[in-house]
């Protein structure tokens, strides 16, 4: 919903516009597609009307569907984005928080194969053993990415214990790390980010208007990569668009302070236009790259 800023407690604003789209991993897999890679999700389905539609638009897509449905349907999100493109999401939980350990164990993968887990994929009960126990046990033939995402705070502790020491790259935005950090440290005084990965994993922090910051290694220089000019129109979808783009990136070699750039291309493009959707195509991204921004929109 289109608002010009959130209402007070207990009261209420006039949206101008409003819509009904897949968002979050839909985009994150989308994104990734469209840049020409093979994407697949592993995300459960259910067999109401918004998995019938995320199901039909995943397949137009070109994104492959590695788990059975179960009976019950995906969870919706409420996103308002305000007159600056600023925007606050309310979530409900779905068949996507159930995923089981043993349908995830069953995919078959491949050395060199990206796998990509969200903070908003952790913060119910059974998702967060799950996924926390699979990503954990991931073949170091293949590279785990961990985005902490705007639900931090939801995640319990023992699911970034295990994720963050497996990762390969963390990605996060300034006030995420603001508050993993708070939270890593109440548990264990001291801790923070870096403390639970792994000394040669990198570290992305993603800065907004100032493009993002890529960490090799805990002995490794940051890296800032600046953003791309682009009028911000909405901020919705914005880190998913980073994150799928970025991991595209790494599929097909690119380094990581590389990979970040084609990401901040993508994400400027994303906050151009009103909703996540349609996501970038590979040719905008690469029309950015060599022209250093958006296009004014007429």
């Amino acid at each position: 919903m289109k608002i010009d800023r959130l209402p007070d407690r207990g009261g209420s604003v006039k949206a101008s516009a409003a819509m009904s789209r897949p968002g979050s991993g839909f985009t994150t897999l989308s994104a990734a597609a469209a840049m020409g890679v093979s994407a697949a999700a592993a995300s459960p389905l259910g067999t109401g009307p918004n998995s019938y539609t995320v199901r039909q638009q995943l397949a137009e897509a070109g994104v492959r569907i590695l788990t059975e449905e179960l009976v019950g349907d995906i969870g919706v999100g409420i996103q308002l984005i305000e007159a600056d493109g600023s925007m606050t999401a309310v979530v409900t939980a779905g068949v996507e928080s159930e995923p089981s350990r043993a349908a995830l164990d069953a995919i078959v993968l491949q050395p060199g194969d990206v796998i990509h887990i969200s903070g908003v994929d952790l913060t119910s009960p059974a998702s967060a053993v799950a996924l926390a126990g699979w990503g954990a046990g991931l073949p170091s033939s293949v590279r785990l990415v961990v985005s902490i995402s705007p639900a931090v705070n939801q995640v319990p502790f023992s699911a970034w214990q295990q994720l963050l020491r497996r990762a390969d790259v963390v990605t996060m935005n300034i006030r995420e790390a603001a508050a993993l950090t708070k939270n890593l440290s109440k548990m264990e005084a001291g801790t923070g980010v870096r403390h639970l990965m792994r000394p040669e994993s990198t570290l992305v922090r993603r800065l907004g208007v100032m493009g993002c910051e890529v960490q090799t290694g805990i002995d490794q220089e940051r890296v800032q990569i600046p953003a791309f000019t682009s009028d911000t129109v909405d901020t919705a979808g914005v880190a998913d668009t980073h994150v799928a783009v970025m991991c595209a990136a790494m599929l097909e070699g690119k380094d990581m302070v590389e990979a970040c750039r084609w990401a901040n291309a993508a994400a400027a493009i994303a906050i151009s236009h009103e909703s996540a959707l349609p996501v970038p195509t590979r040719s905008q991204v690469e029309a950015v790259l060599e022209h250093g921004g958006v296009p004014e929109q007429e």
